[in-house]
C-alpha cells in the first residue's frame, strides 16, 4: 500500500509537470487580435510633370540675390581689425600715430554707418511696410556690431560721443 501511494504522487505530479510543461510552450495570448495594416497605395514612380516642377523649383531656389551690402560690411570689419592692431600696443604718448591712426578709421567707420543708416532709413519709409527683407535684418544686425565695437574703440582713445551716430543706430534697432 504504501509503493502503490508513492507511485499514484509520482505520476500525478508527473501528469501535473507535462500540463505545465505544455503550458510553457505555448507563446501567444489567446483571445488577442493583431492589426492589420493597411496597404501602400502610393505610385509606383514619380510623374515626369513632378520631375519637371521640383527641377522647376530647384532652378529657382539657386537663384540667391547677392547681398549688395557685402562690401561694406566687409569694409568695416578691415577697417575695425584696422583699429583693433593699432590699439593692441595701447594708448600712450609713444603710440601717437597709431592712435590718429585709429582715431581717424574710426571716423571712416562712423561714417559708413550713418550712411548705411541714412540710406536704409529712406528706402524704408519711402516703400510699403513690407520693405524690410531677411538680407536687410543681416545687414542691420552686423552693423550693429560693428557699432557695439567701434563705439568702444571711440572711448578708449578718449574720442568724444558721436550723437548722430548713436541716433542712426538706435534708428536702425528700431526698424
Amino acid at each position: 500500500m504504501k509503493y502503490q501511494l508513492i507511485i499514484a504522487a509520482l505520476f500525478a505530479s508527473a501528469a501535473s509537470g507535462a500540463q505545465l510543461n505544455s503550458l510553457r510552450r505555448h507563446h501567444h495570448p489567446h483571445r488577442h487580435e493583431f492589426l492589420a495594416t493597411l496597404p501602400d497605395v502610393r505610385a509606383d514612380t514619380v510623374a515626369d510633370a513632378d520631375i519637371a516642377a521640383h527641377e522647376a523649383a530647384r532652378a529657382e531656389a539657386a537663384k540667391v540675390k547677392k547681398n549688395p551690402q557685402t562690401a561694406l560690411l566687409q569694409s568695416m570689419k578691415a577697417d575695425l581689425e584696422t583699429i583693433n592692431a593699432d590699439l593692441s600696443f595701447g594708448i600712450s604718448f609713444s603710440q601717437t600715430k597709431r592712435n590718429d591712426h585709429a582715431r581717424e578709421t574710426c571716423l571712416k567707420v562712423a561714417k559708413s554707418v550713418k550712411d548705411y543708416s541714412a540710406k536704409l532709413l529712406a528706402k524704408v519709409e519711402a516703400g510699403p511696410n513690407e520693405t524690410l527683407t531677411e538680407q536687410n535684418a543681416h545687414n542691420i544686425a552686423a552693423v550693429i556690431f560693428y557699432d557695439v565695437q567701434l563705439q568702444d574703440n571711440m572711448a578708449g582713445l578718449g574720442m568724444s560721443a558721436d550723437d548722430e551716430l548713436v541716433l542712426a543706430v538706435n534708428r536702425l534697432k528700431s526698424l
